[in-house]
């Protein structure tokens, strides 16, 4: 079996506890050859912890170097477009954190980068490969509850000083539109989306509560998808609460965790998988032409984006997602 050639660009918080226990665990089919971040030392860290890649100064170097087949992006996120355009005008793969862009006019520009080149553009939506959500659709449309009407998705995130997200320069003086709304909120409307479709319209209020966290930090809003289903979206990054996740159908109800899902008080057992081992699988198939890019698709997760911008727009009005696009 081939293995693809990566390169780490960025060796933050997302690189070292999310991307490289996943990538360990596929050594079949990657290997890390190249690193490279902004700060070097850090670059210099994260090669001990991975073997012995090659440790660049800067990202053009790397790309120059003939030494990878593609690049894992964890950046800022303001940084995603051009990195991108610059891996594909050299031939090489890209695999990106979402969200896509800092917004959905500059994410457009991925979309079309992406379009444009015969080189696979997958911007990483973990939760597109979360097992629970997809049983969750699965149960949805076998008609477990009936037809479904309403969902409603309470998120209290909490965070404190003690939290290591909070300190990131770039989450601190966001440029991405609604700070943590948009990077944290794009995984849920992912999940809402797998599950549902297309979201017609929503309106919502953001508001900024807590002065430690960069910019917006608590949003709720009332949607409508295409199919005609209801939702309830309401996120807090600084309150504390209970999360709920539940969709109501005219035959019953279902409330979805992790590792579980109670239909109709009755609980189904969700075996837990890495999703992002499952994205970098996806990843690998995706690139050696084995299935098309449909979870990692920029479009999608430019659509993802669209409804937080929405929101962000919306200050209680009703806007159209699709006129975002």
């Amino acid at each position: 079996m081939r293995k693809i050639r990566l390169g780490v660009v960025g060796c933050g918080i997302a690189a070292r506890e999310l991307h490289l226990p996943a990538l360990k665990n596929l050594s079949h089919l990657f290997e890390i050859t190249a690193v490279t971040s902004r700060t070097k030392s850090h670059a210099e860290e994260f090669a001990k912890m991975v073997g012995n890649p090659v440790v660049f100064d800067r990202y053009e170097e790397l790309l120059d170097s003939g030494l990878v087949d593609a690049v894992d992006l964890t950046l800022p996120v303001e940084l995603n477009l051009s990195f991108i355009e610059k891996a594909l005008q050299k031939g090489v793969h890209v695999i990106c954190e979402k969200p896509i862009s800092t917004d959905v006019e500059t994410g457009k520009k991925v979309v079309e980068l992406s379009k444009k080149s015969e080189k696979t553009v997958y911007i990483a939506e973990n939760f597109r490969h979360v097992p629970a959500f997809w049983k969750a659709k699965e149960l949805v449309e076998s008609g477990s509850i009936g037809d479904p009407v309403f969902m409603s998705w309470q998120i209290w995130v909490g965070m404190d000083e003690n939290n290591k997200y909070v300190h990131t320069d770039w989450r601190k003086n966001p440029k991405h539109i609604g700070g943590f709304l948009s990077d944290g909120g794009v995984h849920h409307v992912a999940a809402m989306r797998l599950i549902f479709g297309e979201i017609a319209w929503v309106s919502a209020i953001a508001k900024d509560i807590s002065p430690l966290l960069g910019g917006m930090d608590f949003l709720s809003s009332i949607f409508e998808f295409e199919s005609g289903v209801v939702g309830n979206y309401t996120v807090s990054y600084s309150l504390r609460g209970d999360d709920r996740f539940e969709i109501v159908g005219t035959k019953g109800r279902m409330e979805i965790f992790w590792d579980r899902i109670v239909l109709n008080g009755e609980e189904i057992e969700v075996p837990h998988q890495d999703s992002y081992q499952r994205e970098f699988e996806d990843f690998y198939r995706v690139i050696m032409g084995e299935k098309r890019n449909d979870l990692g698709d920029p479009l999608e997760a430019l659509k993802d984006l669209a409804f937080i911008e929405a929101c962000v727009r919306s200050q209680g009005n009703r806007v159209s997602v699709s006129s975002l696009l």
